[in-house]
């Protein structure tokens, strides 16, 4: 069983999220849930490479990564108590009101996803106007992907709806959910006329299916701004990196990615976190992603709004000074 699965098993099991004992293990073992994300995503790899790194930085710490919807279903996790841990895009952390969620505090900015809008290559579609009167995939519901992608689609006018809400006859946008491999199949098989997901680029599963069916990405730099409008969050526009399925895309909507925990995680493990992202960041970037995108420990305190642990300011400042 690879990493993730071994995990994602694991914190199946269990009860609790921090600071309890293993069955069968001494009392001093302690458990760290990892909310992480899609099986296939890059939160759920980054998840993989970072558990054991953490592991080996803490005497008796057994970290489980647990494959999720993504962003919104983490943050649940998180102030239910189901993970200590967990990855969030910025903008879900903060929406609806401009202000981090509650109850959550951040370790670390670890690294940039993009929001990537896919079509076949021969689609009609050539801007997001162009969905109305057809169907998209915003990714499972509870993910960043969801959230991100219905700020895109009322920034640009456009008014959804799912299967039996309207859908295409009445011009809107017929959105659903699903993760993305689902997605995928589904835009595979012509059920869907396109899928926006929210990752890194390139993201393997999309890259897989390009390289047997080749994709077309739409260029959303011109939304940032809209997008900004709409949600109050401070939508940035980046340059798409050059990557096969981006095609002549120069530029998409970044959004940062946040490692973060409950506000009563051990500041212990809060500072063994940070350290590990800061010592071990060139490890801790999925091979997929190399050469495109970097954990940058310069960056790492730069969480926007989201009030860094307490224990991650100590571990910044023996760091940094």
């Amino acid at each position: 069983m690879n990493p993730v699965g071994r995990r994602a098993l694991l914190a199946g099991l269990g009860a609790g999220a921090v600071g309890l004992a293993l069955p069968g293990c001494a009392a001093d073992v302690r458990r760290l849930r990892l909310a992480a994300g899609d099986d296939g995503g890059i939160y759920a790899a980054f998840g993989a490479l970072l558990a054991p790194r953490l592991e080996a930085r803490v005497d008796g710490l057994a970290v489980e990564v647990a494959v999720t919807a993504g962003s919104v279903d983490n943050l649940r996790r998180l102030a239910d108590g189901d993970a200590g841990i967990g990855l969030a895009l910025a903008d879900s952390v903060e929406a609806g009101s401009g202000d981090p969620a509650e109850g959550v505090v951040a370790l670390a900015r670890t690294y940039e996803n993009y929001l990537q809008l896919l079509v076949p290559p021969d689609s009609p579609v050539r801007d997001v106007a162009g969905l109305r009167g057809r169907s998209v995939v915003l990714g499972a519901a509870g993910s960043g992907a969801a959230v991100s992608g219905g700020v895109l689609l009322e920034a640009a006018g456009l008014q959804t709806g799912g299967r039996g809400e309207g859908g295409r006859g009445a011009g809107v946008v017929e959105v659903r959910n699903a993760g993305l491999a689902a997605s995928l199949t589904s835009l595979d098989d012509g059920s869907v006329d396109a899928v926006l997901w929210s990752g890194g680029i390139p993201t393997p599963a999309i890259a897989a299916l390009d390289a047997t069916r080749p994709l077309r990405m739409l260029d959303l730099g011109a939304w940032a701004e809209p997008m900004a409008e709409v949600s109050g969050y401070p939508y940035r526009s980046r340059r798409a990196p050059d990557v096969a399925y981006a095609g002549t895309v120069t530029s998409t909507i970044g959004v940062p990615n946040l490692l973060l925990a409950r506000a009563d995680l051990a500041d212990d493990l809060a500072a063994a976190v940070v350290e590990t992202l800061a010592r071990d960041a060139a490890a801790l970037v999925p091979e997929s992603a190399r050469g495109v995108q970097y954990l940058a420990p310069p960056s790492m305190i730069q969480t926007g709004s989201v009030p860094l642990h307490p224990g991650a300011v100590a571990a910044y400042q023996r760091l940094h000074g």
